[in-house]
C-alpha cells in the first residue's frame, strides 16, 4: 500500500523534518557518512529544542549518538525520501524535497539557517577534525569514546588545520588545541617552519 506525500508529510516528526532540511541545505550536497550525520544532528539538536526532545543524544563510542536520528534516517530511506548511497552517503530525493515543501512551517528561517551553517561546518572538516571539534566542545559526550585519546594526541595539528580553513576564530582554534592564543600562534608558526 502506497501512501501519498501529503499523508507522509503529516506524520513526520520535527526530527525527520530536520534530517530532510539538513539534506536539502547547501545545494543538496550529500551528507557523507554516519559520523558526519550524527554530529550534524547533534549540533542541530543543541540549537533547536523540538529536535532535541526527540533525538535523545547519549555518549557513545564516537561521541554523541542518537539512535532516534539513525532510525529516522532509515525510515526516510525506506519511504523513498532519502537515498542511501555507497559509503553511507545520504542524499534527499525529489519526493523528499516535495514532502519538505509541505513542512516548511516546521522551523523558523533562523533555525533553517543554523541547519545550513552546521552542515557547512561539518562537511568542511575531516573525520578527525569533526571528532576534535565535538570532543573539545562537548567533553561530557566523550566518556564512552574509543577514539578520544587518539584524537587528543593530534589535537594541535587538527586545530591548526581547522583554523587555516577559516572555519573557526583564533580563540576557538586555541580552545580546540587546548592551549592559550599565544601558544597556539607559536605552534602554528613552528608548524609552518
Amino acid at each position: 500500500m502506497r501512501f501519498s506525500l501529503d499523508t507522509i508529510a503529516e506524520d513526520l516528526s520535527p526530527l525527520s523534518v530536520a534530517i530532510l532540511e539538513l539534506l536539502k541545505e547547501n545545494d543538496e550536497k550529500p551528507v557523507k557518512g554516519n559520523v558526519a550525520f550524527q554530529k550534524e544532528m547533534f549540533l542541530i539538536s543543541n540549537y533547536i529544542d523540538k529536535v532535541d526532545e526527540r533525538a535523545e543524544f547519549i555518549p557513545h563510542s564516537l561521541g554523541p549518538y542518537s539512535e532516534a536520528s539513525e532510525v529516522s534516517m532509515d525510515n526516510l530511506v525506506s519511504m523513498g525520501l532519502v537515498e542511501k548511497k555507497e559509503g553511507n552517503t545520504y542524499k534527499i530525493t525529489p519526493s523528499g524535497i516535495k514532502v519538505l515543501g509541505l513542512k516548511q512551517d516546521t522551523f523558523s528561517s533562523e533555525e533553517k539557517e543554523s541547519i545550513a551553517d552546521f552542515k557547512e561546518l561539518i562537511s568542511s572538516l575531516t573525520y578527525d577534525e569533526i571528532l576534535l571539534f565535538i570532543y573539545a566542545s562537548y567533553p561530557e559526550y566523550t566518556i564512552e569514546s574509543t577514539e578520544y585519546h587518539r584524537i587528543m594526541k593530534s589535537r594541535v595539528k587538527n586545530a591548526i588545520s581547522i583554523y587555516k580553513k577559516g572555519i573557526v576564530s583564533l580563540e576557538k582554534a586555541a580552545f580546540l588545541a587546548g592551549v592559550n592564543i599565544e601558544t597556539f600562534l607559536d605552534m602554528q608558526r613552528r608548524q609552518k617552519a
